[in-house]
């Protein structure tokens, strides 16, 4: 098959939905570190990185999750008193998206 051959039977990536990770970036380290271990404690899937210089921040951890986990995130966030400072779609080399989530 030539490399520019269409597939039909293969997703088109550009029209389907790929989940959007969103980034949570906090006003210090230890927000940062305690929704860590909450998320953890909590069994839901995330990751804790430095804050890409993008999005430069004082604090300098934000932990990326899939879109899809918002909502429960968010919960887990407010029982547990954690305060996110800003939340941004992201992917590495395009421009950051804040995101704004509106309750139901």
């Amino acid at each position: 098959m030539d490399v520019f051959t269409v597939d039909s039977k293969r997703p088109d990536t550009a029209t389907d939905k790929v989940p959007q990770k969103v980034l949570v970036l906090f006003s210090s380290y230890y927000f940062a570190d305690k929704a860590d271990k909450m998320l953890g404690q909590y069994k839901v899937s995330h990751q804790l990185m430095p804050v890409p210089s993008e999005l430069s921040s004082s604090c300098g951890l934000s932990i990326g999750i899939k879109e899809e986990y918002i909502k429960e995130v968010l919960h887990i966030f407010e029982v547990e008193k954690i305060t996110p400072s800003h939340m941004y779609y992201y992917e590495k080399g395009k421009e950051p998206i804040e995101y704004v989530h509106t309750p139901c």
